[in-house]
Formats: C-alpha cells, structure tokens, sequence
C-alpha cells in the first residue's frame, strides 16, 4: 500500500517538475527573444556582409556563403534549444522508471508463460 502511494506522490512530482520545466524553458528559449537575432537580417550578419567586396559575382556569393552560414548557426541553436527543453523531463522519467521497476522479478521471468488460472484448469 504505501510501495504505490510513493509511486503515485513521484508521479506526480515528476509530472509538476516536466510542466515547470518545459513552460519556464520554452519561454525563454522561443518566447522572450529577439527574432532578428536568428535570420540575416541582424546587425552582425550585416557588418559580414559589408566586408564582401569584389565583382558582384563574389559580393553575391559572398553574402549567400554568410547567410547559409548563418541558417546552419541558428538551425543548430535551435535543435539546442528544443534538446534543452526535451533532454532533462526525458532523464528525469527515465530515472523514476528505474526507481519504481518491480526488483523482484528476473529477466526470464518477463518471458515465462503466465500459469493457468484454477477455474481453466482440467480436473481428470
């Protein structure tokens, strides 16, 4: 009795801490931000770009070069972003599954055919 309400209070505990975690993380991983620092358009990309001289053949492909740079820079932010927001909830249910896992049981015994119930059995 007391082994499932202490199963049942980490539960829950765990679920309250997921729910903090992911709302305060993705308000400040998408929420409060400022959305010019993750195109081309911001002040760094910008001075980049005023270095590029040459023909407009090379200024071109210059500035194409420091956008696409600038895509894989935020592409990657991003994904770092969502790791941290996802990475942690995923730990912490990984690690209150292997604190509530049943220590009794052996692997074979996860394999072994349930016995039979008394009322399917036979009487010869």
């Amino acid at each position: 009795m007391a082994e499932t309400k202490t199963r049942l209070v980490m539960k829950w505990v765990g679920l309250i801490a997921t729910v903090l975690w992911m709302s305060v993380t993705i308000y400040v991983a998408f929420i409060d931000v400022d959305p010019d620092q993750f195109g081309f358009k911001s002040s760094e990309v910008e001075a980049r770009m005023r270095t590029c001289g040459g023909t407009f053949q090379q200024r071109y492909d210059c500035k194409e070069a420091i956008i696409l740079a600038k895509q894989h820079d935020s592409f990657l932010l991003w994904l770092k972003n969502v790791a941290w927001i996802i990475g942690p909830p995923m730990a912490l249910a990984i690690l209150f599954r292997l604190l509530n896992r049943d220590r009794g049981r052996t692997d074979s015994d996860y394999f072994a055919r349930p016995p039979t119930p008394v009322s399917k059995r036979r009487v010869r």
